[in-house]
């Protein structure tokens, strides 16, 4: 059996065998082709199911420094070499191709870093139409603005937001299935949910009978994609000038981020965000206590240049 077949056989064993969400499978897939791809050139000649068994520790290192130059962290590194180890595995289980190389290597040292959060005043400029007014037709702004408050306003992930259809917004609050095809329940804000009925009604692709349709649609009519929408927010961030922390994923960390200050209790902002455990939600804590450290500190250099003058 040649290496593209048994690539396959993992996908659809990933999928049917662990219940994998597409995105996963992507994510997977994606690690597994990098790979490939990097021994293509490494070896100058295409990959079969020989070269993996003779992958050495060298080279797994010359392919994670690889990623490294390319400006991959250390997390999505420690990620990708877990999708390897697992695939290898995989074979070792199936077609006996061992190779102990993929399992002796020493995971990438992570260093712990907190999610960046934007300010409200960040966010009260996004939402300005008239500094928008360059995106394009008014519905593709509403669809934009639309995005931004739902993002923000319920800490959906990216991929949550474009799965939902346009039925999903009729009721007060929303069923969500996230990681791990985990369920919970979502409020929408009157005001996330004037943007979106105000988006749906100037959008020409979404009428009366468009209930089973997907909510986020192209100029084309077709549903919009992760890559596409980051890539929007990257324009507007240039347009307006904004911390260059902003993407789909920092409007998250945002909802997070500003319910702790607002002394909402963790155990409900990890309900709110799907996090299978609380650890996963006590990072934000560690900004909590920074925010206060730093107004501390503005209130002692305050005192001194007073008891100066």
């Amino acid at each position: 059996m040649n290496l593209g077949s048994i690539i396959e056989n993992w996908y659809e064993w990933l999928r049917c065998n662990r219940s994998y969400s597409l995105n996963t499978l992507e994510s997977y897939m994606r690690d597994l082709k990098d790979l490939i791809s990097f021994l293509g050139t490494h070896i100058g000649e295409e990959v079969n199911i020989g070269s993996l068994e003779k992958l050495s520790v060298p080279e797994l290192r010359s392919w994670l420094s690889f990623r490294y130059a390319r400006g991959v962290n250390a997390r999505s590194n420690t990620r990708a070499l877990s999708v390897i180890r697992n695939f290898f595995k995989y074979i070792k289980n199936n077609y006996e191709i061992n190779n102990e190389a993929v399992f002796s290597l020493s995971r990438p040292i992570q260093r712990r870093t907190l999610p960046k959060a934007l300010s409200i005043p960040d966010i009260k400029t996004l939402v300005k139409k008239t500094k928008l007014s360059d995106l394009g037709e008014p519905w593709v702004i509403k669809r934009e603005i639309a995005i931004i408050i739902l993002l923000y306003g319920t800490g959906l992930r990216i991929s949550e937001a474009l799965n939902l259809k346009v039925s999903d917004i009729n009721n007060e609050s929303l069923i969500v299935t996230g990681k791990g095809d985990k369920q919970r329940e979502v409020f929408i804000l009157p005001v996330v949910k004037k943007c979106i009925q105000e988006y749906v009604k100037a959008c020409p692709y979404l009428g009366i009978n468009s209930e089973t349709q997907y909510l986020f649609v192209g100029v084309r009519g077709k549903k919009l994609g992760r890559t596409y929408v980051a890539n929007r927010l990257q324009k507007i961030r240039r347009m307006l000038n904004l911390p260059e922390i902003l993407s789909p994923h920092a409007f998250r960390h945002s909802f997070a981020t500003h319910l702790l200050q607002k002394d909402i209790d963790l155990r409900s902002i990890q309900q709110l965000l799907g996090h299978s455990n609380l650890e996963t939600t006590q990072v934000y804590t560690h900004l909590n206590y920074q925010d206060v450290f730093d107004m501390y500190k503005n209130f002692q250099q305050s005192l001194e240049k007073k008891s100066k003058s």
